[in-house]
């Protein structure tokens, strides 16, 4: 049984029509909840996470056979953005890479287009009424369990910016539960450098060092002259999951090839790995003159907004090869 739970101001749940749709939804949600998700291609599934409504978009590849066990991928938008945005602001590439490869992606959708990433952004409407986004994860991963073949050994979260450090936030409460994560256009929080995951988990990092909302080398995060919090820098945060993950102070170093010049930007990729295990790794791919974008996709705002984004490598494909370099079986 599904109740819905909201507060709101002036008892405005009981317009017109609001009862209706209330419950058409919980009905839809019954019938997803006994459902097995079996049929490939993307579903949207709600489900009811400490007395709200929440949703997630899931994508089968095309190859899903129940009787085996697949990764599963988290993708997270950005703050203002959805799930379904989230989807097209990839290009759908990882859906493309799940035919190829044999993973789910999932796209959940944050509350009111953004996350309670922790106590960073005070001016966040997930962060002021504490949602529990950490919660929903562990309710979308059982419900995915119930549903699907899920191998829970091996379960991925990716976002940008807000996305960004929201993965975070997951990793580092959730270090058994998360094997890796990719961070895009984000750096880290005070808060979270102060918390031991206990347990590693790699990190592939990918930001601009001319990022003009998320600052690389760390201060305060401005969005439409509005101060939504301060961040460590790049350096900061690559060091703190250095230590969680035991990797040395040798790294390797490629620059991508610059093989699109109209983009105004470059990329280099560092790795840093544990001498003892090369699967818990750091990597940092570094664009230069690069902003708050996501590499190899479109240019979705005017670079004067956003900053450049890089066309010499795909984000998508960078996220999960670094992904399946840390799968075991």
């Amino acid at each position: 049984m599904f109740v819905l739970i909201t507060k709101k101001r002036g008892w405005s749940l009981f317009k017109k029509g609001y009862i209706m749709k209330t419950v058409f939804l919980l009905v839809w949600i019954s019938m997803v909840s006994m459902g097995c998700l079996a049929q490939v291609g993307t579903e949207k599934v709600y489900l009811e996470v400490d007395g709200l409504i929440r949703f997630y978009q899931v994508y089968l590849p095309r190859t899903y056979d129940a009787k085996k066990s697949y990764p599963v991928v988290f993708i997270l938008h950005g703050g203002g953005g959805k799930a379904k945005g989230m989807l097209n602001f990839t290009g759908r590439r990882f859906n493309e890479l799940a035919d190829r490869d044999g993973f789910i992606a999932v796209y959940p959708n944050g509350y009111r287009r953004g996350w309670n990433d922790g106590e960073r952004d005070t001016l966040s409407v997930a962060r002021r009424l504490k949602i529990d986004d950490v919660g929903f994860f562990d309710a979308m991963i059982d419900d995915l369990d119930q549903k699907l073949a899920i191998d829970r050994k091996n379960i991925f979260a990716c976002g940008i910016s807000n996305g960004g450090f929201m993965v975070q936030r997951l990793a580092i409460e959730r270090s058994r539960v998360f094997k890796a994560i990719g961070v895009v256009a984000a750096t880290m929080s005070g808060d979270q450098q102060k918390t031991d995951p206990g347990n590693p988990v790699p990190v592939i990092f990918i930001g601009g060092d001319a990022d003009p909302l998320v600052p690389y080398n760390g201060g305060p995060v401005v969005v439409l002259k509005q101060k939504r919090g301060e961040v460590l820098s790049n350096a900061e945060a690559i060091q703190y999951w250095k230590n969680v993950n035991g990797c040395s102070q040798k790294s390797d170093v490629y620059a991508f090839p610059d093989i699109n010049t109209d983009d105004d930007c470059t990329a280099v990729k560092t790795v840093w790995e544990n001498p003892a295990n090369d699967r818990l790794k750091i990597v940092d791919i570094k664009v230069v003159n690069g902003g708050h974008t996501w590499p190899g996709m479109r240019q979705y705002l005017p670079r004067s907004m956003v900053g450049n984004t890089n066309r010499d490598f795909n984000g998508c494909d960078e996220i999960w090869a670094f992904f399946e370099s840390t799968i075991t079986q």
